[in-house]
């Protein structure tokens, strides 16, 4: 339904070109709206070429196998702490309501859980019942609280390894 692929810089580079310019690198046609959130691309790319960036804990596009289109991405927001790390995602408007987000969801939960260390999974929501929460529930998340994120108050998610 759904595959994972792991952004490195020069896809990256190609998505702050334009959706031309990310269709060409990745070989197939990219959905209108894969990115709302664009001005987050930038400060994504120069992170991965930080020196001693770990591209395992970063930036995943998210592309539908049939037909083979770029939907959405995502990914974690850093290499896991204390055993936890996060997770993020959108899927475009028109792509939504298909399964895509939650597929995407579990991808990013089994790889996490491939490393030893992850021992949790989190997730932000905005404080509202929405589709977000939805995924997340489906995914086996839990309403875990409500956190402060970017000076915001959100709803946080968790599921433990020992959940799965």
């Amino acid at each position: 339904m759904i595959r994972i692929v792991r952004a490195d810089v020069s896809l990256l580079n190609a998505a702050l070109a334009g959706d031309e310019s990310l269709a060409k690198a990745l070989g197939h046609d990219v959905a209108p709206g894969w990115a709302s959130f664009t001005e987050a691309l930038q400060p994504t790319r120069d992170a991965l070429a930080a020196p001693g960036a770990d591209p395992r804990w970063g930036t995943r596009f998210f592309v539908t196998e049939d037909p083979r289109e770029l939907v959405g991405w995502g990914g974690f927001k850093g290499p896991p702490r204390d055993g936890v790390v996060e997770l993020g995602y959108e899927i475009a408007d028109a792509r939504q309501g298909r399964g895509l987000a939650t597929a995407a969801t579990l991808a990013m939960v089994e790889e996490a859980f491939a490393d030893e260390r992850v021992v949790a999974v989190i997730a932000h929501t905005l404080r509202e019942r929405n589709a977000s929460n939805r995924v997340l529930e489906k995914a086996g998340f839990r309403f875990d609280g409500v956190a402060q994120e970017d000076g915001e108050t959100v709803w946080r998610f968790r599921l433990d390894r020992e959940s799965c």
